[in-house]
């Protein structure tokens, strides 16, 4: 199995580490040449360069879109034809941040960026919001912890789904928890009762308090 990760910012290298660390084969695409060879050199053995995000998509079963969401939409198009029965996780948050460090919804109140994604994506297209509920320092430390493993929240509507997702979420080093379906993934993004800027106030939480948090407000 190959995973790609598109775009090699704070998430996508984080989240690109931690798999390879897991033992998935990794693909690694970004707009700077230099920042592929780089991260790729620094991972070893199970990290390939690709030459470009189609090259990226084609080798790969699962595709992560470490992203900002306004330059995902090109993207998606870019390779859309490529995506009919691939995994596509999408770990973005409807946020901008400013020059000052102040951070801005994107999106009217109400409405998540996996709803948004999820309509940009071809038919035939298997679709999960994940990798996306903690911040990149939580998402590297928190990994592998023990004696009982973080969690990371994702939501799919699609039981075959869940299942892959699950198993990339443990190579990364942690238990995953299902928060709902695609229509519930609001609570899984910045300002959402699942997430780690949200109602968790930054902490890190085990099987057993993730599967409460989510029954008590379902």
């Amino acid at each position: 199995m190959a995973t790609a990760i598109i775009g090699l910012g704070n998430i996508g290298g984080t989240v690109a580490r931690a798999l390879a660390r897991g033992g998935e084969e990794v693909v690694l695409s970004a707009t700077t040449p230099d920042k592929v060879t780089r991260l790729a050199g620094e991972i070893g053995a199970g990290a390939t360069p690709a030459g470009s995000k189609r090259e990226a998509v084609q080798s790969a079963d699962a595709v992560v879109l470490a992203l900002w969401l306004d330059p995902m939409r090109a993207v998606i198009e870019e390779v859309s034809d490529l995506l009919p029965g691939k995994l596509v996780i999408d770990p973005s948050n409807p946020i901008s941040v400013g020059a000052d460090g102040t951070i801005t919804r994107t999106l009217p109140d109400g409405q998540s960026a996996g709803e948004v994604v999820r309509g940009w994506l071809p038919e035939g297209t298997r679709f999960a919001k994940a990798f996306g509920t903690l911040p990149p320092d939580l998402l590297s430390s928190g990994a592998n912890r023990a004696p009982n493993r973080a969690v990371l929240f994702y939501a799919t509507d699609d039981e075959a789904t869940a299942t892959d997702v699950e198993r990339l979420i443990g190579l990364a080093g942690f238990d995953a928890v299902q928060a709902g379906r695609v229509g519930n993934s609001g609570r899984i993004e910045v300002g959402g009762d699942l997430h780690a800027f949200g109602g968790l106030n930054g902490r890190l939480v085990d099987v057993e308090e993730a599967e409460t948090l989510v029954r008590a407000t379902v």
